[in-house]
């Protein structure tokens, strides 16, 4: 088994089939006495019609600006730079609420602003981040501070930035959630100065021209908007139609021929306790979320009608989608939700979703110091933190299921499981194998899973496949969660365990499924 331990061990082996779900045993049928079957959830693969490529970088995280200073992300500072490495390639983003809060201070003697409380980039900062970024093989996409109209600060640290990420700085941001600023002080995002799309024009334009100025030819990508869902569908579309479509297609309008990427923010739940709102009128408009609401197939539909609208905007505009943050409940998650087992399964069909409807890179945003959002990995108190020692969440192990499969070319899959909340995803691997993610969302599903390889000449053999399997206790579980049988060492190194092999019989690999989970199958 490869991939799974970073830059040097990228893919899993040809004789690895995965299906992330937990396995009791193997057993064979026909198709066809499955389709027939309420009790097992067929997914058939055309392996004849290859479609998109899921980017090598797809998988990326989001971190807050002021995070740039931690020392646990230099190069040998800890384990955060292997439990990276270990999802592949990707991008790291650095800016979210905290880069307008962030001043750039380039000199030891540079005043720090009141405004900033303290929070300061420097030029120490940039060269750490991007000792990290070559040291793993990721990107970088910089925050500069928007809410603080200065773009000659935004553009000397952009120039600071090129010099010291060098060619693994991919793009700059102009501020984070522009079309929010003038509810930041409401939303705990401080004093941000207002904006309308058609203001925001004028001022990004400012910037971008500062920035171009001061280190020629850099991408500059944006607008990264802000959108998010209360898990009510008439007022999500109500919310999105006013605050995310509009600024949309004046950026585009704009900056379109400037630009390679479309960034937007996404979350289908918010925990708007955390804004101050009442229970009560959280209660109106259908409650906090829950670990049984993250995996309802409404939240799966509502993400993908989101998503859909989002690409469909980009490609007119001739851009690449990035969901440049997004997770699963904003504001900073909410405990025993967002820190559980549910969380890794909705992590896996969130991704499985965005790959599937044409987003080109995803940027799960992380909070690793605080344990019960919806971070992947966290510092369990102030000691770990200064030792570097982070564990993983449940949801580290779904992304690391996913990463097996970027770069791969996107097949037909169907799923029919009688109505119950199954999803799956299946590539063709650059080697020629193909991998089969299968997610079980329903607790109430028991039975098996038959996996159908389909279009493949008369008569051909396939090698047995091996399942890896993305398992817990219960869909609330806070621990143990594993993947492959094994968890993160102390040092960040993955190494999964033995899987199980399955041979294909009758057309088709047989599985047996007893709770909610996941899992992996690679065919050569």
């Amino acid at each position: 088994m490869t991939r799974f331990g970073g830059p040097s061990s990228r893919r899993v082996g040809a004789a690895a089939l995965g299906l992330v779900l937990p396995l009791v045993t193997l057993a064979v049928v026909t198709p066809a006495a499955a389709q027939a079957d309420p009790s097992v959830a067929v997914v058939t693969v055309d392996v004849d019609s290859p479609g998109r490529e899921i980017p090598a970088d797809f998988l990326g995280l989001s971190f807050e600006a002021n995070l740039m200073h931690e020392q646990w992300l230099a190069p040998g500072g800890g384990n955060v730079p292997t439990l990276i490495a270990n999802l592949g390639e990707g991008n790291l983003r650095f800016s979210a609420n905290q880069v307008d809060r962030t001043a750039w201070i380039p000199t030891a003697d540079t005043p720090v602003p009141d405004w900033a409380q303290g929070q300061i980039v420097t030029p120490e900062d940039l060269t750490r981040v991007g000792d990290l970024a070559r040291s793993i093989g990721w990107s970088i996409d910089l925050g500069v501070n928007f809410g603080q109209f200065d773009p000659a600060a935004a553009a000397d640290q952009a120039r600071s930035a090129r010099e010291r990420i060098g060619t693994s700085l991919r793009s700059v941001q102009i501020g984070n959630e522009p079309n929010v600023y003038i509810a930041a002080p409401v939303l705990g995002g401080g004093d941000r100065h207002p904006l309308t799309p058609e203001s925001y024009v004028s001022d990004a334009r400012a910037y971008r021209e500062a920035i171009a100025a001061a280190a020629p030819g850099l991408p500059i990508e944006g607008p990264d908007t802000a959108g998010a869902g209360l898990g009510v569908p008439p007022v999500d579309a109500a919310i999105t139609d006013f605050a995310v479509w509009p600024w949309l297609q004046n950026y585009t309008a704009e900056f379109s021929a400037q630009s390679r990427f479309l960034n937007q923010h996404y979350y289908p739940f918010v925990n708007v306790a955390k804004v101050g709102v009442p229970s009560a009128v959280t209660d109106t408009v259908g409650g906090l979320p829950t670990a049984d609401s993250l995996l309802e197939w409404d939240t799966s539909h509502r993400q993908s009608d989101f998503i859909r609208r989002f690409v469909a905007t980009a490609e007119h505009a001739g851009l690449a989608p990035v969901l440049s943050e997004t997770n699963s409940v904003a504001k900073e998650g909410r405990a025993g939700v967002t820190d559980t087992f549910a969380n890794a399964l909705w992590t896996a069909d969130y991704l499985m979703t965005a790959a599937r409807e044409g987003i080109a890179g995803v940027n799960l945003h992380m909070q690793p110091g605080e344990c019960e959002s919806y971070t992947l990995f966290c510092f369990d108190d102030a000691a770990a933190r200064e030792a570097g020692t982070a564990r993983p969440n449940p949801n580290y192990y779904a992304a690391l299921a996913f990463s097996q499969l970027t770069g791969g070319q996107i097949l037909p899959t169907t799923v029919e499981a009688g109505g119950a909340h199954v999803s799956a995803l299946a590539v063709r691997m650059p080697d020629g194998a193909v991998k089969v993610l299968v997610d079980n969302l329903d607790s109430d599903f028991t039975g098996e899973i038959a996996v159908t390889i389909a279009g493949e000449p008369t008569g051909a053999q396939h090698h047995a496949g091996t399942v890896y399997r993305l398992t817990a206790p219960t869909p609330e579980s806070l621990d143990g969660t594993t993947f492959g049988g094994a968890v993160t060492a102390p040092d960040g190194s993955f190494s999964p365990q033995d899987g199980v092999s399955t041979a294909e019989v009758d057309g088709s690999y047989r599985m047996a499924v007893d709770r909610p989970g996941a899992a992996l199958l690679t065919v050569s």
